[in-house]
């Protein structure tokens, strides 16, 4: 039996970009909306901010409007693949994906290579339904916390456009705010999805590692959604997770670890790292004391590493570079940013000894990790000791690119599940990112009390801060 639509007032941008996925999900259920409405509203946002922005590439228009059209008659016909059936989602650049290109961010892999097979999350997205839109753009080797690609130039931030989206899922932060689509997928290896949610004012997953499956498998780099409102993360993570058998450290879980009331710490100090600069200070004791009305007394976490836990990252960090450059084409190496290989050359004569060096920093800083939770179920942080930076940079410090991850790398490093959310704005408009942080396996608990703290900062909506729809200069 087909359903005919209900009229509903003209969908336009701004007006998806302050719907919650459920809304929108129950628009098309009761056929008050129709994706190719939604679709047709995101491509022209496209056009109307691509060429300042610079977030996309490789624009699948045509593909999306028949995509679009043929959800439409499934919903029409109540037949659709999935409560996610018609919604428009974006992938980051280092996301596999059918018949779409992959460069990684850089010139270094010419004109890209063309995927012929789906990564895990994509197999997923697809399967439900959703439309992707086309691919965002990223960094370099996705090795600096900014959107500089030597591939596709510069991401600039909506909120400012001479100041960085962060990164490496860049042009996933870019577009979100700026209202295209419901999700932008990314991955994030040293804070790739909580960077650009701070930049962005924007919410993200860093899930436990392995619950969202990825491919190539790794140990620390995670796949995970990035979304205006903290409160779709959830339905978002529920979809993509799941073992797979193109990602070896994939886990079968999704559940709590504890019913008990959750015990909160915060800490914005780890005893190394850039100073953490006031306004990113005044946002995290904003988000605390508002934190601490709705679980109760928050723990003062005042334990620090006791050495630089970012040092040995960066070096892994140099090596899978380094590694990246010599496995490409000789011939197209010299496009390599001079910047990134003056910073991750250092690798090239690297003995087993340094690299087993390396290793035990590594596991020195995760064990930190576990002693920060040894008293707290969750930790209150800053996603950044700073706010922002310019667009043309690749990070705060030329000689580390991604020095500014203090707060974020770790927890890659040790599994941890951690949500980065939009705490407010400095005195310039530009958004400050906090972040939740859980134990291992602790997911469902941490998206919970993330959308409790979003619901009570209560920052956007009509009559407070509005998307910045139209990029500001």
């Amino acid at each position: 039996m087909r359903r005919e639509l209900k009229e509903t007032p003209e969908m336009d941008v701004k007006m998806l970009a302050h719907m919650s996925l459920v809304e929108l999900q129950t628009a098309y259920a009761n056929r008050q909306l129709s994706p190719v409405e939604v679709v047709d509203v995101s491509l022209a946002q496209i056009a109307a901010t691509n060429d300042t922005i610079n977030a996309l590439y490789g624009v699948r228009a045509d593909e999306a409007r028949a995509e679009a059209k043929s959800s439409e008659e499934r919903y029409a016909a109540g037949r659709q693949l999935s409560n996610f059936d018609g919604i428009p989602v974006t992938i980051k650049d280092s996301v596999h994906a059918v018949g779409m290109k992959w460069h990684h961010g850089s010139a270094i892999h010419g004109k890209g290579v063309l995927g012929t097979k789906d990564a895990p999350p994509a197999v997923r997205l697809k399967r439900a339904g959703t439309i992707i839109l086309g691919k965002c753009t990223m960094p370099d080797f996705g090795l600096s916390g900014s959107g500089v690609s030597s591939s596709h130039g510069i991401v600039r931030n909506p909120w400012g456009i001479s100041w960085s989206t962060g990164g490496s899922s860049a042009g996933g932060g870019a577009s979100i705010a700026t209202g295209i689509a419901m999700m932008s997928l990314g991955s994030d290896i040293a804070g790739s999805v909580r960077l650009p949610a701070a930049h962005c004012g924007l919410a993200a997953l860093k899930p436990t590692q392995g619950v969202i499956p990825h491919s190539p498998a790794s140990t620390v780099r995670s796949a995970g959604p990035i979304t205006r409102k903290a409160a779709d993360l959830h339905a978002w993570t529920k979809l993509l997770l799941g073992p797979d058998e193109n990602d070896r450290y994939s886990v079968p879980y999704w559940g709590a670890t504890c019913s008990t009331e959750p015990k909160v710490g915060a800490c914005a100090d780890f005893g190394f790292g850039p100073a953490v600069e006031p306004a990113v200070l005044a946002c995290f004791s904003d988000a605390k004391a508002v934190l601490s009305d709705l679980v109760g007394p928050i723990v003062d976490v005042d334990k620090t590493a006791g050495f630089d836990a970012y040092i040995p990252i960066d070096d892994m960090l140099k090596l899978k570079g380094w590694l990246e450059y010599s496995a490409a084409d000789p011939a197209l190496r010299c496009h390599t940013p001079s910047e990134l290989y003056e910073w991750f050359k250092e690798a090239e004569g690297w003995t087993s000894s340094k690299i087993g060096e390396v290793d035990c920093g590594i596991e020195k800083g995760v064990a930190y990790c576990v002693d920060l939770f040894s008293e707290v179920d969750f930790l209150l942080t800053p996603v950044m000791p700073v706010v922002n930076f310019p667009a043309e940079d690749r990070g705060i410090d030329p000689c580390m690119p991604l020095r500014h991850t203090t707060f974020t790398a770790l927890f890659n490093q040790s599994g941890n599940p951690a949500v980065s959310l939009c705490g407010g704005f400095d005195a310039r408009g530009l958004p400050v990112g906090i972040q939740l942080v859980g134990k291992r396996f602790d997911d469902v608990r941490l998206l919970k009390l993330a959308t409790q703290l979003e619901a009570a900062l209560d920052i956007y909506g009509p009559g407070k801060k509005e998307w910045p729809i139209v990029p500001l200069t």
